[in-house]
């Protein structure tokens, strides 16, 4: 009976040290979840191409690293079991192996805190530049080419539009909607700063006119012609109100395609296009030198 005691005690000790580290991991997801909010719906979106694959690829990934990590704790849970079933047995706790054991969890716990933490802007990064992509679709009806995620120095060009009014660098912004301001997800631009509901923003804007400088002399020297690029600066899902005047578009994603189109500053040839075009197809490239 009391070897059966111990070793429920065990099992008890290793399944509770694995979900404890889960517990953390969904405590961070309802933490954030309860304050804040994705500013776009995905299930709203167009759909791009291999979209259904990629999902079974993620789930498959998913399921692949569950087995891997099952298949560890099949092979090391009877060895686990057996031997704090032991130590319970003999009445002597060994605090050495305890101690090891709390600190592992408590750094995996901490570890786990400040990557899921990544992962959730990460994901608010992604969901943002496809909700922009997905209204970006509709300027190839008008002739446009667009491009994404082309690798700077060190950087990267969410996406870039080459119309016959002009080459656009987009710099696309995701940011949550906190709970707390209710339904005022509005940005201003004022005092040359965006102002969100709870908080002040610049470096966006530094961000976004850089990035056009940097596509200016990069297309430049590869093609010989000094183009204007024009920088947009996207936040997806909010209302953006100008109080101020800027020196280039700032738009929610449903209203960049109608800026897009609206723009008259600069003219270019189909030469001029396709040159440009060309130029950055080859950057584009997955195995491009610029990666």
């Amino acid at each position: 009976m009391d070897d059966l005691l111990n070793q429920g005690l065990s099992l008890l000790f290793v399944i509770g040290s694995v979900y404890s580290l889960l517990g953390v991991l969904f405590f961070k997801i309802w933490l954030h979840q309860k304050n804040a909010k994705l500013p776009v719906d995905r299930k709203k979106l167009k759909r791009v191409a291999a979209q259904t694959l990629n999902e079974q690829v993620n789930d498959k990934i998913v399921e692949v690293i569950g087995l891997i990590f099952l298949s560890a704790l099949i092979v090391t849970m009877p060895f686990a079991i057996k031997g704090i079933a032991e130590m319970f047995a003999s009445g002597k706790l060994n605090y050495f192996l305890i101690i090891v054991i709390a600190l592992g969890l408590i750094y995996v716990a901490r570890k786990l805190w400040v990557k899921s933490n990544d992962l959730i802007k990460l994901k608010l990064g992604r969901d943002a530049e496809l909700a922009v992509a997905s209204e970006l679709i509709e300027l190839q009806s008008h002739g446009y080419q667009v491009f994404h995620d082309i690798q700077a120095d060190g950087f990267n060009i969410d996406h870039l539009v080459v119309g016959p009014n002009g080459v656009f660098a987009i710099e696309t912004k995701g940011r949550h909607k906190r709970i707390k301001d209710d339904t005022n997800y509005k940005v201003k631009f004022e005092n040359n700063h965006l102002a969100f509901p709870s908080w002040f923003e610049s470096k966006p804007l530094e961000q976004a006119q850089n990035q056009a400088s940097w596509v200016n002399k990069w297309l430049y020297e590869s093609t010989g012609f000094n183009t204007p690029i024009l920088p947009v600066l996207c936040f997806p899902g909010w209302f953006v109100e100008l109080k101020q005047r800027s020196i280039f578009p700032i738009v929610s994603h449903k209203q960049i395609v109608k800026t897009i189109l609206s723009m008259r500053q600069v003219s270019l040839n189909q030469e001029q296009q396709r040159a440009i075009c060309y130029q950055v197809v080859q950057r584009a490239l997955n195995d491009s030198k610029a990666i």
